[in-house]
């Protein structure tokens, strides 16, 4: 199958393939799917950024929504100081914390309203009245509308003019349609680049810079002929655009300017992100449409293409993913593997893969929003949160000068293994799944670096505690009988270093770097050098990052002997 993408000209990218699937699947789905059909013009610009065809479309759209051109500023206020048009579909712009687009918008139709030329002034009397709660001086009177209704008071070209004088609610029904049809291709491109065998043909049209795309909803004309939001004028200067494919270049210097606006964008940067934008700024889709794209085909690294895909067998993570990395040549050997679920995937890069690898992968497992149950073992077995960013971490970890880690060593941190026999008299205690796994291979890491702080904590203060007796029951099966909140401790390593002896302190790190949260919080004993990645979250217990800072090389050695460590061996 690679031959086939190898050899072809183009290779094209459908996300949206299984369109009838999609449809099926929800209302919400059906309903954005067609009006992504309806607004289909609009939003192939939109995605080509083709700002002059979208404007001409735009003022297609409000001469055919028959927005008023007096006064002239009318449709410049829409366009520019509404979230619903090109400009904020395209642009970054925050609002003001007490920004509200309804009553924006209800604003600037006010202005219309004072200059609107009512075709008659009839008066709707009591009988005619809704419930005798309304008195209506309106032509056509909207709440009536509310109800079906032959209006035997109305001509029909009251009627027509009342359907032509909505064109707020086209405003919002376009703005709409638009927004959710983007956020929905955006969602479909990220699920099709996240799949371990579509990551392989992407990286194939990567070497020929070959790869297009297109979205099957986009293609097919809307046969509503009575809708108005695609009147004949509208639909005669649509169709006559020219539509091709899209095409996504991998690496054109002349676009690294795109890409730099594209990726300054710490707004998109996770979810919790994005949902402030969507609430406090214009939400530029086109913005997110094309980071996720970036993102997705050129940005992910080996672990993120490994650990953040889709696969129907684990091993396809394997066979998809290696050949594009470093790790090719052990191809040949998946199959000897034993591949079964995530745990054995991520044992077996922590033995393939290279240090920084290894340990962007174990800082990712010990983040603070990972979330980690208390199996075994911790470092393998967490589930890793989306928003950690794995390349700017590996980035980081090359400054040598900062870096609390030896690169130099390969020992810096290692997998290792050993047989773990516990007691007939033990294993009667233990549930089944227990005694599965009690006379195994424990897998451990030893993480070697070159300082850490031991946590000063208040054992009888309720925090810590709770903290601490999370671990007890993993550590008590791991052998430590004794473990207790009295008798355990909590280090933390940080992935840099500070760069004074001092107290602890953010400041005194090197100004560029942009990671200091990266800290690994472990529970365990000094005694028997028995550690784990705790189950309790570190947000719960801030002060796992202060502490007595130790060194483990260097002339600043440790005077208590019963907190130092040269490496840490963490189950």
């Amino acid at each position: 199958m690679s031959n086939i993408y190898e050899c072809a000209t183009y290779i094209l990218a459908v996300p949206d393939l299984h369109l009838t699937y999609l449809k099926r699947i929800s209302i919400k789905n059906h309903e954005t799917i067609e009006g992504s059909n309806q607004y289909r013009e609009d939003i192939y610009h939109l995605i080509q950024g083709n700002t002059s065809k979208l404007a001409a479309l735009e003022q297609a759209f409000l001469n055919d929504a028959q927005v008023p051109k007096d006064p002239p500023a009318l449709r410049q206020l829409l366009v520019e100081y509404t979230d619903h048009f090109a400009p904020s579909f395209m642009t970054y712009q925050k609002h003001d914390d007490d920004y509200c687009p309804v009553r924006a918008l209800d604003h600037i139709c006010q202005i219309s309203e004072h200059h609107r030329d009512h075709l008659k002034a009839w008066i709707v009397n009591s009988k005619n009245s809704i419930k005798d709660l309304h008195q209506c001086h309106e032509t056509v009177c909207p709440l009536k509308m509310f109800l079906p209704s032959d209006h035997p008071y109305e001509t029909w070209d009251d009627i027509r003019e009342f359907k032509y004088s909505n064109w707020k609610a086209r405003v919002l029904e376009r703005s709409s349609s638009i927004r959710h049809s983007m956020e929905f291709l955006t969602d479909l491109l990220l699920d099709w680049s996240s799949r371990v065998w579509v990551i392989s043909e992407f990286n194939i049209a990567k070497k020929k810079n070959n790869l297009k795309y297109w979205f099957t909803q986009l293609s097919f004309p809307y046969d509503d002929e009575d809708h108005l939001a695609h009147s004949y004028k509208y639909k005669e200067y649509a169709d006559n655009a020219e539509v091709t494919f899209f095409k996504f270049d991998f690496h054109d210097d002349a676009s690294s300017c795109f890409d730099d606006m594209i990726m300054n964008t710490p707004y998109y940067a996770n979810q919790e992100e994005a949902i402030m934008t969507r609430a406090k700024t214009s939400n530029p889709i086109y913005i997110r449409f094309h980071y996720t794209m970036i993102r997705q085909l050129r940005q992910q690294t080996f672990l993120d293409m490994m650990l953040n895909s889709k696969a129907s067998k684990n091993e396809d993570r394997f066979y998809s993913v290696l050949p594009l990395s470093e790790y090719h040549k052990s191809k040949s050997e998946v199959s000897h593997w034993n591949i079964y679920n995530m745990v054995s995937v991520k044992l077996k890069l922590y033995d393939i893969m290279n240090t920084k690898d290894k340990m962007a992968l174990l800082f990712w497992s010990g983040d603070q929003n990972a979330t980690n149950r208390g199996l075994l073992p911790t470092f393998a077995t967490s589930t890793l949160p989306l928003a950690f960013q794995t390349g700017d971490f590996i980035h980081s970890l090359s400054d040598d000068t900062y870096c609390n880690f030896d690169w130099n060593d390969p020992s810096s941190l290692m997998l290792h293994h050993h047989r773990q026999h516990i007691s007939k008299d033990e294993l009667e205690e233990e549930d089944e799944e227990e005694e599965e796994n009690s006379d195994s291979n424990r897998y451990y890491l030893r993480l070697k670096p070159k300082e850490y702080m031991v946590s000063k904590h208040d054992k009888f203060h309720e925090t810590p505690i709770r903290f601490l007796m999370s671990s007890v029951p993993i550590l008590k099966q791991l052998g430590m009988a004794r473990a207790s909140t009295l008798t355990l401790d909590i280090v933390s390593i940080p992935a840099f270093q500070r760069c004074d002896l001092d107290a602890y302190d953010p400041e005194s790190f090197h100004p560029a770097d942009d990671h200091r949260s990266h800290f690994l919080t472990l529970v365990g004993c000094f005694v028997t050098n028995t550690w784990i990645i705790p189950p309790e979250s570190t947000r719960h217990y801030p002060e796992h990052k202060k502490g007595h800072r130790v060194r483990c090389y260097g002339a600043h050695g440790e005077a208590n002997k019963s907190t130092a460590a040269a490496f840490f061996d963490i189950y």
